[in-house]
């Protein structure tokens, strides 16, 4: 209903008006409406154990708002004229029915928390830059397959991947917020080509088969695209990719360093949302407003 709401007031008035912006009476109705949405998550992520809940539900979120409702859908799915539906156990979609148990209760909490956002810095034309999801996203996307990089020896790990009946040398190197597959560039010294990027937010990695001949690695890659030619499915929207390794200590070594990035990965992201809800319900100060 918000995202609606929204959407129509973006059609009707904001994509027609060569300045929009809110009078000084409108302004402070948007701040509590938005502390309100602010304070309204932080209040279902207020124990540790919730954390790591809060930051796979904005994950998730955050990515589905960057897709737009389609009205005439929406309107017209023969979903809504069945009994209104209770839970998940329907098959009816979230978006059709109220939540139902916690976890939906904050999926739509969070959903609405980030509509507002969007409307709030949009209308007091604001670059809403420094949103902790946007600013992960976009050091993530500064390294790409086949980029060159400098790298040092003692930062990478030696790994094989078999592609077809083909070993290829590879080595495993993480890399601020990123886990990267590279290989030895044929004439630069001290630099590597990336032949895989993978956040480490959203990367699980698991020793499959501890008493196998060569020890190995799966990493499970919660993404859309093939993150290389040799990954396959392991379940839906989850990607397999196994790494070998000469010897043991190497396995174990990669092993403990990718849960050890990852977990730290996740820790700092989760405590820079926490602080930019707190901030958000405290409310901006004056000086920002006047400045808008």
């Amino acid at each position: 209903t918000v995202q609606m709401v929204i959407d129509l007031l973006g059609e009707m008035v904001l994509d027609h008006t060569p300045n929009p912006c809110l009078n000084n009476k409108d302004i402070p109705k948007l701040e509590r409406a938005y502390q309100l949405a602010a304070k309204d998550v932080a209040k279902r992520f207020t124990k540790k154990d919730d954390h790591d809940s809060l930051l796979t539900n904005f994950q998730k979120c955050y990515k589905e708002m960057s897709k737009p409702i389609d009205i005439e859908e929406l309107l017209t799915n023969a979903v809504t004229l069945l009994p209104l539906a209770k839970n998940a156990i329907s098959g009816i979609p979230l978006e059709y029915r109220r939540p139902k148990g916690h976890m939906e209760s904050s999926k739509k909490a969070i959903q609405v928390y980030l509509l507002l956002r969007g409307l709030r810095y949009r209308l007091l034309k604001i670059n809403d830059t420094e949103f902790p999801l946007t600013k992960t996203l976009r050091e993530e996307q500064q390294i790409k397959k086949q980029q060159q990089i400098q790298i040092s020896d003692q930062d990478a790990i030696p790994c094989i991947i078999i592609v077809g009946k083909r070993r290829e040398r590879h080595f495993l190197v993480v890399h601020k917020t990123l886990l990267l597959v590279v290989q030895h560039h044929p004439t630069r010294a001290g630099f590597a080509l990336v032949k895989v990027v993978v956040p480490l937010r959203l990367q699980d990695v698991k020793q499959m088969q501890p008493q196998a001949s060569q020890p190995n690695l799966t990493v499970l890659i919660k993404m859309g695209p093939k993150p290389h030619p040799s990954a396959h499915m392991h379940s839906l929207g989850v990607w397999s990719l196994t790494l070998y390794f000469e010897g043991g200590e190497d396995c174990n070594s990669a092993h403990q360093h990718l849960q050890l990035s990852r977990e730290k990965s996740r820790v700092k992201l989760i405590k820079q949302l926490l602080m930019s809800l707190s901030s958000d319900i405290e409310g901006e100060s004056d000086d920002e407003y006047e400045a808008t």
